[in-house]
């Protein structure tokens, strides 16, 4: 039990470690071990655009959850990916407000690539549509070149 204030309260105490062995209480300095181990089902959808520009491409079309992004920026200069929190028929590039802005480094020697990971996730509550803009304003409506920004999306 833990005596708070002189009384005695029943609690529960989670330790870590081998059999036979006590490797301490679970704690914010001594957290709990865990392994992701890998399944067959479930896992994130994809969406994966080869030629994403500054028209809007719909994600999912109703609330859903970011994970991760995988992009390829194949100009030299920054490109910047953009998200909304809305259908593809509600967004007009340039008017509609992101909800997230995302820089593409270029390079003028190589290709750039990266990989982004949310492992809680950004929640969309309506739904999730992408574009890209060779520029970094709301207002921005530059159009990448052909096949210069490349992503893809893990999502639920």
């Amino acid at each position: 039990s833990d005596d708070i204030s002189s009384v005695h309260y029943p609690r529960v105490k989670l330790v870590h470690g081998a059999d036979g062995t006590n490797d301490g209480d679970v704690a914010i300095a001594n957290p709990l071990p865990v392994r992701v181990l890998p399944v067959a089902a479930g896992g994130c959808d994809i969406f994966r655009s080869l030629d994403l520009d500054e028209s809007e491409e719909e994600v999912k079309g109703s609330a859903g959850t970011v994970y991760g992004i995988l992009f390829s920026n194949l100009a030299t200069a920054t490109r910047f990916l953009k998200f909304y929190n809305a259908t593809a028929a509600s967004v007009t590039v340039g008017t509609t407000t992101p909800v997230l802005t995302i820089p593409l480094p270029g390079n003028s020697a190589d290709d750039i690539t990266g990989l982004i990971s949310f492992p809680q996730g950004i929640a969309f509550s309506t739904a999730i549509t992408v574009a890209a803009t060779t520029g970094l304003a709301d207002n921005d409506t530059g159009a990448p070149s052909a096949n210069e920004v490349v992503v893809n999306v893990l999502y639920k």
